[in-house]
């Protein structure tokens, strides 16, 4: 496995520890190469930063969920701090909160090669739908707003991956790009993200929140946050 994977790989195996995520939920999520991640898993267990439940003895490892054993987690905290300094100095970590919530959008259409890292919130903002797509709804953007917050997820970016993402969003025209910081389960975290350079107030249309929405359950945002997204107004 190139080195440079192995971070991503091992951030997404543990990220959700608590929860025993299989297998197949770490693969899809981090948008993973099942082939690649027996190996890290196994390393993992060697060093006894993750186990197997014991209801899951004997099945193999593709079928497995996993967990982070408690005399292990400052170990794993600071295997995550290590690797997380790295990509942020690097420039890779991406928070998104609004369409590119969508994995299919994320990891086909705007920066194929990106993994999914964490949930995330930016804090003290909301969220607005301040600009218009040609097809006549809003696009997602925030705005300053004490006591309010906006959720969403941390994607790494590949290598090259910030140029890619750059001319997808259009970013002259659009979009601003911004430093921002962001409370995760890693604790804050400095990303790069997109603010709508805004040009209005308006309703989301039926697709465009669809993708958001189904982003936000597919990578488990909180369910009172989705269930508001799902109750928002829309344009058409």
């Amino acid at each position: 496995m190139p080195d440079i994977d192995r971070p991503i790989t091992i951030l997404s195996i543990i990220r959700e520890a608590d929860n025993a995520p299989s297998f197949q939920t770490i693969v899809n999520r981090g948008n993973l190469n099942a082939e690649e991640l027996p190996e890290v898993i196994e390393s993992l267990k060697k060093q006894g930063l993750i186990f197997s439940l014991d209801e899951d003895a004997g099945k193999p490892l593709t079928l497995c969920r996993f967990l982070t054993p408690k005399e292990a987690q400052k170990a794993v905290d600071q295997m995550v701090a290590d690797y997380l300094i790295e990509l942020a100095g690097e420039g890779r970590l991406y928070f998104a909160y609004g369409a590119n919530l969508n994995p299919d959008r994320m990891y086909q259409e705007r920066c194929p090669g990106s993994h999914f890292l964490c949930r995330a919130v930016l804090e003290g903002y909301r969220l607005v739908f301040n600009r218009q797509t040609k097809q006549g709804g809003g696009i997602a953007g925030v705005e300053r707003s004490p006591g309010d917050q906006v959720w969403g997820i941390i994607y790494c970016l590949p290598p090259g991956g910030n140029e890619i993402l750059d001319g997808n969003q259009n970013r002259s025209e659009e979009y601003r790009k911004v430093r921002t910081v962001v409370k995760s389960s890693f604790g804050p975290l400095c990303c790069d993200s997109y603010r709508t350079i805004p040009e209005g107030s308006f309703l989301p249309g039926r697709r465009y929140l669809e993708k958001m929405s189904s982003g936000a359950q597919f990578f488990g945002l909180p369910q009172q946050y989705l269930r508001w997204l799902v109750s928002l107004p829309l344009s058409n």
